[in-house]
């Protein structure tokens, strides 16, 4: 009987020893989880704030400081015509037209890149008019013109780049504002519609009105 009674007892205490065991690896099976999903937990929180701090860096480079600490305002310029991808661009500080026409995925196959400056800067709420090659062509034909003192005048309607700015007061950029006017406009129907295009006012066009016609 004695012997009956330790034998049960040697087993209990091997049952009491092995599920010891077992609860002292469960805990620390457990521990291991804690402690990895904690390191995950804190991994996730450092990349969410580099992540944030990134962004705020790049905001911060986005927007340049004058010298009088105001910030450069944000500008916007429409482009249209034979690019790939037409419509509103903004921007900060200085770009030029070659910015824009990259903005706006490049030049399509027959888009004429000579019918633009890509060099000029641009202005703030300006449009930018790609032509293509067929349009350009067909711009460039110039009329006949009457014979008398009719020949010595530009025609405004259907005068080229290089005409347009042989007169006073006419460079490149305001030549080609007034192309860009014409292909979204269309023919001027009056010489003072010429007043319609941001800088060309009183002063140049009292210089110009008698060097012009629209016939």
């Amino acid at each position: 009987m004695k012997k009956d009674t330790r034998i049960i007892l040697g087993f209990c205490l091997l049952f009491f020893i092995f599920a010891g065991v077992l609860f002292v690896r469960q805990q620390r099976e457990s521990a291991v989880v804690t402690e990895e999903a904690f390191l995950m937990q804190e991994e996730e929180k450092s990349l969410a704030l580099q992540k944030k701090e990134e962004q705020e860096k790049g905001q911060k480079q986005n927007t340049e400081i004058l010298p009088d600490g105001q910030e450069e305002k944000e500008c916007a310029v429409y482009i249209s015509g034979a690019v790939k991808h037409a419509g509103l661009y903004r921007y900060i500080g200085t770009a030029r037209v070659c910015d824009a026409v990259e903005y706006a995925g490049g030049f399509l196959k027959n888009a004429d890149q000579a019918s633009i400056n890509l060099a000029r800067t641009l202005e703030d709420g300006e449009q930018i008019h790609v032509l293509t090659k067929a349009q350009a062509k067909k711009q460039a034909a110039v009329s006949e013109k009457a014979p008398g003192s009719q020949a010595a005048f530009v025609n405004i309607n259907n005068a080229t780049l290089e005409e347009l700015m042989t007169l006073p007061g006419i460079g490149q950029a305001k030549a080609q504002l007034i192309l860009d006017y014409r292909t979204e406009h269309g023919t001027f129907a009056a010489k003072e519609d010429l007043m319609k295009i941001s800088g060309i006012k009183d002063g140049i066009y009292n210089k110009i009105k008698d060097l012009i016609t629209i016939t």
